[in-house]
């Protein structure tokens, strides 16, 4: 009937299932070639393959679809893009950032364990990230270790908080750090240290 499961009901001429039992005879009489291939797999030394190397066999093999042998080094063409020297690091570069960006730079890497080979250029980073942050109005406060800025318009100092990576208003006593006097006018020192009292 039409409710009957597959293979039930007389006279039915509908295809054995090829999943079950009756489908495994195609694969052990390897009718198809596709079949046997996916199910059996293949002789590898049919592909070129000395399996009584000594060697290992991924140095002379390359895969089933390539005729020759591997050779002992790849053949590869280098990008000419690799070969450019990256432009020299500028001040101006860094006017383009956005505070919260020099901040990163500022304290990302500042705080970075020490490694000889990046030593000059971390320094360098911090260097001119501090500098241009100062030629906007901020004031680095050693003790601390924070950045202050009077708001525009108004007489409330800001901080950057890097905890949240944000800025919130400087509540003396509640920032760590110790110091009750805000910022006044004034440069934070041109000497291009990562660290300044504000005047």
């Amino acid at each position: 009937g039409m409710g009957a499961p597959a293979g039930q009901g007389g006279g039915s001429s509908e295809k054995p299932d090829r999943y079950g039992m009756l489908g495994l005879l195609n694969v052990i009489r390897m009718v198809d070639e596709n079949l046997t291939l996916v199910a059996l797999g293949t002789d590898l030394t049919s592909l070129g393959l000395n399996l009584n190397a000594s060697e290992n066999l991924h140095e002379t093999f390359v895969s089933p679809f390539v005729n020759n042998s591997a050779s002992r080094t790849p053949e590869y063409n280098l990008p000419r893009c690799y070969y450019i020297s990256p432009p020299a690091l500028k001040t101006v570069f860094f006017q383009k950032f956005c505070d919260m960006t020099l901040f990163y730079i500022f304290y990302h890497f500042l705080t970075r364990p020490s490694d000889a080979p990046h030593l000059e250029l971390r320094t360098s980073l911090v260097k001119y990230a501090y500098q241009e942050l100062v030629s906007r109005g901020w004031h680095h406060q050693q003790e601390g270790n924070l950045w202050l800025k009077r708001a525009e318009g108004t007489n409330q100092v800001m901080f950057f908080d890097l905890n949240s990576m944000e800025l919130r208003p400087f509540v003396p006593g509640q920032t760590g750090t110790g110091s009750s006097s805000p910022p006044t006018g004034g440069s934070a020192g041109g000497s291009g240290k990562a660290a300044g009292e504000p005047h």
